[in-house]
């Protein structure tokens, strides 16, 4: 749980915007195309989503494959997923939804 809390701190330092959160989220599901990440924004974010995907890639936490025009976690991004899968589960709680759905 210490290393946990540690790790926390650590992405908290690096990921500084809600966007970059919502886009990390995201990717811990599956690769998606910027399409596809940008859709799950809000309309006005969209700059965001794009300044919070370059902000992320210049962490080594995404990657965008050229070949399948996805963007995915890095291994270094994928050990985000302890805390990821724990954000998702306390969201899915606080909107009246079942622990089992995440």
């Amino acid at each position: 749980m210490a290393s946990t809390l540690q790790g926390l701190r650590a992405t908290q330092a690096i990921v500084t915007h809600p966007v970059q959160w919502q886009l990390l989220l995201a990717l811990a599901q599956r690769p998606q195309t910027t399409g596809q990440l940008l859709h799950q924004l809000a309309v006005g974010q969209y700059g965001r989503g794009l300044w919070g995907l370059a902000q992320l890639q210049r962490h080594h936490l995404v990657v965008f494959h050229m070949k399948q025009w996805r963007w995915s976690l890095t291994a270094t991004g994928a050990t985000l997923r302890p805390i990821l899968t724990a954000i998702q589960t306390c969201s899915t709680i606080q909107k009246g939804g079942n622990i089992n759905d995440v």
